[in-house]
C-alpha cells in the first residue's frame, strides 16, 4: 500500500506540477540536461530507446551459459562508516564472496536507468568515459549504444568481467575493461595520463568511499566534464554524501536525479548552481535505511 500511495502521490504532483517543470523547471536547467529530466517527469522512452532496451535486455537470460564460471566471485560494498584505506590511502578492499551466476542475471543497470545515463551521455555530447563498477556489463552498453563513444571500465571480479565483455560487444569494441580494483585502476591511468568527458561512480553506496574516488578521478577530468553518481539516496550516509558534492565548490554545476546525481567540474570562478527534480515531484524514500 505504501508503494501504491508514493505512485499516486507522484502522477498527482506531475499533473500539479506540469506546468512549473516546462515554463521554469526546464528554462534553467541547462540544455544538455533537459533529456534526462524529461525522462524523469514524463517516465516514457522514444521508440527508439524502447527497441534499443529490448535488444539489451536480451542478455540477462544468456549469462548462466555464456559464463564459465558457475559461482561468481566479486567484493563486497562497504557499509556506512565502513569505508577503510591503507596507509597509502588507497581503500581496502571488501570480502571476496562467491554467489551464483544466476543471481547476477538480477544485477547491472535497469532498462529505465539505462536510458537516464544513455541521455544523459547523449545531451552532454560525452565521447570518453570512465565507469567504477562495471558489473554484468549493462551501463556499459547503454553507454557504447550512443555512437562516438568510448569507455574504460573498472571491475575487480574476473568472472563479471567476461560477462561484461560478452556483452558489451554486442554494441561496440571500443571498450577497456580493467580487471583490478579501482584505486589501483586509476593510479594506472593516472600514469598513464588518461582523460575523461564523463566518470560513472557506481561501485561502493557510501559516503566515504563516494567522496574518496571522486576526488581520486578529478585530475582526469577538465573543467565541463560530468561525475554521476549512481543511489544517492541509497541510504542516508550515501544521501549525505551528495549533499556534500552539492556544496563542494569545485563543482559549477550539480543536478539531482534522484536515481543519479550530476556533478560537472568547475574551473573555479563564477557562480554555482544546483538544478533538483524534488522541485516538481515527489522526493524518493530512502531506499536502505540504517544501511
Amino acid at each position: 500500500m505504501k508503494k501504491i500511495g508514493f505512485y499516486v502521490s507522484n502522477l498527482v504532483q506531475r499533473v500539479l506540477h506540469y506546468g512549473k517543470f516546462r515554463n521554469e523547471f526546464l528554462r534553467r536547467l541547462p540544455q544538455k540536461f533537459h533529456g534526462a529530466a524529461k525522462l524523469l517527469f514524463y517516465f516514457t522512452f522514444t521508440a527508439e530507446e524502447k527497441k534499443l532496451a529490448g535488444e539489451i535486455e536480451s542478455f540477462r537470460s544468456r549469462i548462466p551459459s555464456v559464463s564459465t564460471a558457475k559461482e561468481v566471485y566479486s567484493y563486497t560494498s562497504p557499509h556506512s562508516n565502513t569505508f577503510k584505506t591503507d596507509e597509502k590511502g588507497k581503500a581496502l578492499p571488501g570480502e571476496y564472496i562467491g554467489s551464483s551466476v544466476e543471481g547476477h542475471m538480477k544485477t547491472g543497470s535497469s532498462t529505465f536507468n539505462g536510458i537516464l545515463l544513455r541521455r544523459i551521455v547523449a545531451g552532454a555530447g560525452v565521447k570518453r568515459i570512465l565507469e567504477l563498477g562495471t558489473n554484468t556489463g549493462f551501463s556499459g552498453c547503454y553507454f557504447l549504444s550512443v555512437p562516438g563513444t568510448e569507455l574504460v571500465t573498472i571491475e575487480g571480479s574476473e568472472a563479471l568481467c567476461e560477462i561484461a565483455r560478452i556483452n558489451m560487444d554486442r554494441f561496440s569494441t571500443k571498450h577497456r575493461i580493467m580487471n583490478m580494483l579501482f584505486d589501483e585502476a586509476i593510479d594506472v591511468l593516472l600514469a598513464e595520463k588518461a582523460t575523461f568527458d564523463c566518470v560513472f561512480i557506481d561501485g561502493q553506496h557510501e559516503q566515504k568511499a563516494t567522496l574518496h574516488y571522486t576526488q581520486r578521478v578529478l585530475p582526469m577530468l577538465k573543467p565541463g566534464a560530468l561525475i554521476v553518481h549512481d543511489d544517492i539516496y541509497w541510504s542516508d550516509d550515501m544521501h549525505a554524501g551528495w549533499q556534500k558534492m552539492v556544496r563542494d565548490p569545485q563543482f559549477s554545476e550539480t543536478v539531482d536525479l534522484f536515481y543519479k546525481g550530476i556533478c560537472v567540474v568547475g574551473s573555479g570562478t563564477g557562480p554555482k548552481a544546483h538544478y533538483d527534480m524534488g522541485e516538481c515531484l515527489p522526493r524518493p524514500e530512502i531506499f536502505r535505511e540504517n544501511w
